[in-house]
Order: C-alpha cells, then structure tokens, then sequence
C-alpha cells in the first residue's frame, strides 16, 4: 500500500507539471480559442436571455420539440444555417484564479494514477517498457470518447479535441514512465 501511495503520488506531480507545461508553456490548446468582437455586448445578451446556469444550444432545442410536427425541422433548418453554439455558462460568475481548479487537478491525478498503478500491477506485464505503455495507454483512452463525442455531437473543434487526447498520452506516458521506475527502485530495495 505504501508503494502504491508513493508512486501514485510521484504519478501525480509530474502529471501536473506536464499539465502546467502543456497549457502554460506549449500553444497547442489555444489553437481555435477565438475571441468574440465584443464580448461585452455578448455578456450583456447572455445575462438578458439566461435562465440561471447550465448548458445552451443556438439554436434553442427543447427536448419535448421531438414529439412536436415540423418542430425538428425546423430546429435542423436554423443549425444548417448557423451559428450553433454550445455554451457552458455560468450565470454567477466564477472565483478566478488557478489554486483550487489546479488543487482538484492533483487530486484526480493522484486517484488515477493510483487506478492505473493498481491496473498495472494486476496485468501480467513485466517488463517496464511493457508497464509505461500500458499506463499510458489505460491513461488516455478514457478520454477517447468525451472528446470524440464533443466532437461529433457538439461539434468541438477536430484540432481542439485531437490536442486533449495526445495531451492526455503523454501525460500518463510521462508518469507511468517515473511511476514504473520509482516502483521498480522501490521493489529492489
């Protein structure tokens, strides 16, 4: 239990170090960030025609519109034309600043290395090599289907959700590597 701690702690710093390097340092998560003209008057809309937080579609999609005649197409009719937006709002604002989001990141690191480290030590892999791919393989293929479902449903950009799941690989490739290494040193002494 004490390696499993220890590795899975060590897993998680370098996975949030990765994850400060790769969206602090590297440009590639900021690809198709875009900026609106005029986000103030696009906030003043927002804060007219919302009601309260949640998820919002342009065009407007009532669930119940499915069982109404016409009502689908002419839903299918405004999204063709466009613009379709799936905006994530936040009604109350937010507490800016990176401690807490960045302190909810190491803990998730730290619960999925130890999934993983767990994962790995139940395989019948020996080989660290062996061990390091298949961390960084379990590691990243979770996000496989949130990003390619944002994709094809909510139609995020390709490049925007391809950047997530080769961050997430070598992420898990990055601590399963010192993972495995910490592990095996641990294990010869």
């Amino acid at each position: 239990m004490k390696k499993l701690v220890f590795c899975a702690l060590a897993a998680a710093v370098v996975a949030q170090i990765w994850g400060m390097i790769s969206w602090m340092v590297l440009p590639w998560h900021n690809l198709d960030f875009r900026q609106f003209a005029n986000d103030s008057s696009i906030a003043e809309v927002l804060n007219v025609e919302q009601q309260g937080s949640g998820i919002y579609l342009i065009p407007n999609m009532d669930p119940k519109m499915h069982d109404k005649p016409g009502a689908m197409a002419e839903w299918n009719d405004k999204a063709r034309r466009g613009p379709f937006a799936f905006i994530s709002l936040r009604a109350e604002g937010i507490e800016p600043g990176m401690a807490v989001p960045m302190g909810i990141g190491f803990v998730l690191n730290f619960l999925i290395a130890a999934i993983l480290f767990w994962l790995v030590g139940n395989s019948s892999i020996s080989c660290p090599k062996g061990r390091t791919i298949f961390i960084a393989v379990a590691g990243s293929v979770g996000s496989l289907y949130p990003h390619i479902s944002n994709w094809s449903w909510w139609h995020f950009p390709a490049i925007y959700c391809f950047v997530g799941v080769i961050d997430l690989f070598v992420t898990w490739a990055l601590a399963g590597f010192v993972m495995v290494k910490l592990y095996d040193k641990l294990s010869a002494q």
